[in-house]
């Protein structure tokens, strides 16, 4: 389902119309025998003030009658329609959305930490609101699909064998992201203002016991090659590192 524009009477007008239409019930009220007639009179005029309604700037009106969608009011105004449709607004302003963070796996392995940016508005008011049970909450889950197909596709790492990797091309992952959500977006309704990523961090894992003294004991090495220490000193540095790589994400 789509837009489409509803013309609708401007709600001036019907208030000269149903002025003229109170008139006439009190003109027919003075004839002998036509109480009852201008009672019906009166009774209709009360039923049509049911039918104004306002449109506010960045708002979509959507109107429907016994159900059916009868169409959408885009400008501002005040307007008269069916004293017994139904309406339903719809905000079109700019909506600005932070997703995350959350955590996934690169190409090559390497477990994120990411978050994304987007900036969107409704465009096909009747498509979102009839196709989407909650427009933010969509808007959130189709990007946040898109971002992790995406980290998907790309290693964390440049090893020489990728042109494009999540740590070194950052414009370049961005640009792909606001390519692939707009194309999901326009199919929703919805038009993407902007969209990146806030974030694409490394979570090494900390490192158990066993990892910590071997790797420990390879940096002392590699030191000591490079500046003599006292057995004291090795083992204080020893000790330290062991600590260090099992409590800090390095």
């Amino acid at each position: 389902m789509t837009d489409k524009k509803l013309k609708s009477l401007s709600g001036y007008w019907m208030i000269i119309i149903q002025a003229a239409l109170f008139a006439g019930a009190a003109y027919v009220l003075s004839l002998p025998n036509l109480g009852a007639v201008a009672m019906l009179i009166f009774f209709i005029d009360l039923v049509l003030i049911r039918g104004y309604f306002t449109a506010q700037n960045g708002e979509s009106v959507l109107v429907s009658l016994m159900g059916k969608y009868k169409g959408t009011v885009i400008n501002s105004g005040f307007y008269w329609t069916h004293p017994f449709r139904k309406i339903q607004r719809l905000n079109q302003k700019d909506h600005i959305n932070h997703i995350g963070p959350w955590n996934t796996f690169a190409k090559d392995g390497v477990e994120l930490e990411m978050s994304v940016e987007i900036r969107w508005r409704v465009e096909d008011a009747a498509k979102v609101f009839y196709e989407l049970s909650d427009p933010q909450e969509s808007a959130q889950s189709i990007a946040k699909e898109t971002a992790q197909t995406l980290i998907e596709m790309y290693p964390y790492e440049n090893n020489g064998t990728e042109r494009v990797s999540l740590r070194l091309h950052s414009s370049t992952i961005n640009s792909a992201y606001a390519t692939a959500l707009k194309k999901k977006f326009l199919e929703a309704g919805i038009v993407l203002e902007s969209a990146r990523f806030n974030g694409i961090r490394s979570l090494k894992k900390k490192h158990n016991p066993e990892e910590a003294l071997t790797l420990a004991q390879q940096l002392v090495n590699d030191i000591h090659e490079l500046k003599p220490l006292s057995d004291k000193e090795k083992s204080n540095m020893q000790v330290q590192l062991i600590s260090l790589l099992m409590t800090e994400k390095i």
